[in-house]
C-alpha cells in the first residue's frame, strides 16, 4: 500500500506540472524518496503508458504522457478528488446555497495544464466569495462562473457546462412552469 502511495506521490507532480520535463534526482528532492525508489516507481508509470522517457542531454527526463486516455482519466479523478478533499464544496455549499455545482473545461476532461484554471458553475444568482485558500490547495486558479438560468447561457458554454462533471446537486437544466 506505501509502495502505491509513493507512486501516486510521483504521479501527483505529473499531474500537477503535465508540461514540464523532470530528473530523477529533481522528483527525489521534491517527493522525498529515494532516487532507487524513484527510479522504479517512474519505471512502473512508464510500463503503464502515464509517462514518457526522453534521453536529451546526459541525464534522461521524465514527462508526463498527455496523449494517453488513462492518464487524462486518472488526472481528471485526482483533481475532483482533490477538490472534494479541500472542502471547496462545502464552502459553496455553505455560503452561496447553489443548486449543483460542476466542474467543466480542460479540468473536466484532464486536459489542464500548470497554467490552466479550474472553471467551476454554480447554479445560483452570484456571489462575492473568497476561494484563495482553495487555490493555494489546488495550486491552479479557481475561475466560477454564477447563473442560476442556465437557458440565458450561450449555447457553446451550456455544451461545455453539460459536458462537465457535478460535483454536487443536481443540474437543472428545464425549469418546471
Amino acid at each position: 500500500m506505501l509502495q502505491n502511495y509513493n507512486r501516486y506521490r510521483i504521479l501527483q507532480e505529473f499531474f500537477d506540472y503535465p508540461k514540464k520535463d523532470f530528473l530523477i534526482r529533481q522528483l527525489s528532492r521534491k517527493v522525498k524518496l529515494a532516487q532507487v525508489s524513484v527510479i522504479n516507481h517512474l519505471a512502473a508509470l512508464i510500463k503503464d503508458g502515464l509517462v514518457i522517457k526522453e534521453n536529451k542531454g546526459i541525464y534522461p527526463s521524465f514527462r508526463a504522457n498527455t496523449e494517453n486516455e488513462d492518464f487524462r482519466l486518472l488526472k481528471q479523478q485526482n483533481l475532483i478528488w482533490r477538490i472534494r478533499k479541500s472542502d471547496l464544496i462545502s464552502y459553496l455549499d455553505d455560503t452561496i446555497k447553489p443548486t449543483c455545482v460542476v466542474l467543466f473545461g480542460s479540468a473536466s476532461r484532464g486536459e489542464d495544464t500548470e497554467n490552466s484554471d479550474i472553471d467551476l458553475f454554480l447554479q445560483s444568482g452570484e456571489s462575492d466569495i473568497n476561494v484563495e485558500k482553495y487555490e493555494n490547495a489546488l495550486n491552479r486558479k479557481i475561475s466560477i462562473l454564477f447563473e442560476s438560468d442556465i437557458r440565458k447561457l450561450g449555447k457553446e458554454l451550456l455544451n461545455n457546462i453539460l459536458n462537465g462533471h457535478v460535483l454536487y446537486g443536481y443540474l437543472k437544466a428545464v425549469h418546471d412552469k
